[in-house]
């Protein structure tokens, strides 16, 4: 009777040590993953990093001089554009975009001008840039720039690009 005991409690003490070694393997795991999770929130360097805001991919990076990589995905035409946006920011951020975007149509959170569907932030203190992908798909903010770029080659001032945006692009709203 009592090697019968032994082995029950044996048993018992083999069952409570396998719950011991699970439990410090999870808390081992859990440990592992947040440390894992806190090196990558650590860095002060979010340069290059992309990430989705909405229906818009979001990328900072360093400067203007470091375009987003995201543009690889798209045309020379598209990256040449984006590479024109710092030239041209003071003009842009004083044109609407009839796209939708302004209105909050075709984005979550309403822009205020041309110059947010080319970036989502504004210059940080350190120069890095946010940039967003929201006109890589949109041929009405291309177009606008392409127009932006052109007035203002041709000496045109803000009042009058934004002018001329302006009749080409606003919806025409009578009453019909």
């Amino acid at each position: 009777m009592k090697r019968q005991r032994l082995t029950v409690e044996q048993a018992a003490e083999q069952s409570s040590s396998r719950v011991r070694m699970i439990v410090y393997g999870m808390l081992l795991a859990f440990a592992i993953i947040t440390l894992l999770t806190a090196c990558g929130l650590t860095g002060d360097d979010k340069q290059g990093t992309q990430h989705m805001h909405g229906s818009e991919k979001w990328e900072t990076t360093a400067s203007f001089d470091k375009l987003p990589a995201f543009l690889s995905d798209y045309t020379q035409l598209t990256s040449d554009l984006y590479d024109q946006v710092h030239e041209h920011a003071h003009i842009m951020s004083e044109i609407n975009c009839y796209c939708g975007c302004m209105e909050g149509d075709s984005v979550e959170t309403p822009h205020d001008s041309l110059l947010r569907c080319y970036l989502a932030e504004h210059p940080a203190d350190d120069g890095s840039v946010t940039w967003t992908n929201h006109s890589t798909g949109c041929g009405i903010c291309k177009k606008e720039l392409e127009e932006v770029i052109a007035l203002n080659k041709q000496g045109k001032s803000v009042d009058e690009i934004r002018d001329a945006i302006d009749a080409k692009y606003k919806p025409n709203k009578s009453g019909s």
